[in-house]
């Protein structure tokens, strides 16, 4: 392992998390659930709640809220991911006002990373099962609502 390899390393952290219902229901009659995102499989642990290794899905999630780890690698069943910004235009830069965060896969080209936010975006259901390196490269694996796999290379 070549010094790089080794401080990534040290930089990867594993979420954990949790959803408890609660006794609310939604303006639509959808029961509300209190979510909770834990830095160590301990903090789970003590928490008395089921619990599972976070998705790609919840730490997006939590990132829409203003929950973010910058600086970290976050392993994730589907892989491993980096906090990133979007910023549409020249005012959100010089104001640092991001249009969107999203977590993309650690190493991968921005254009692939678009094209798997797009794809999960516009087909509405769908599910990022994983992505992967291989052979300098990347591949996406996402279900499809009718159960169809769907590859995207880059």
């Amino acid at each position: 392992m070549n010094i790089a390899e080794d401080y990534s390393r040290r930089n990867e952290i594993t979420l954990y998390y949790a959803a408890v219902a609660t006794d609310r229901l939604s303006d639509k009659g959808n029961v509300i659930y209190s979510e909770y995102i834990f830095q160590t499989e301990q903090e789970a642990i003590e928490s008395g709640l089921e619990y599972s290794i976070a998705t790609w899905e919840d730490i997006n999630m939590f990132a829409d809220c203003g929950y973010t780890y910058s600086g970290v690698i976050i392993c994730t069943p589907q892989g491993r991911f980096v906090f990133h910004e979007i910023y549409m235009n020249e005012e959100e830069i010089e104001w640092n006002i991001p249009s969107k965060c999203v977590y993309r896969a650690y190493g991968s080209s921005e254009r692939f990373s678009e094209n798997v936010e797009d794809h999960l975006f516009w087909n509405k259901g769908c599910a990022l099962i994983g992505i992967i390196e291989e052979s300098g490269g990347f591949r996406a694996e996402i279900m499809n609502v009718g159960g169809e796999v769907i590859i995207i290379d880059g």
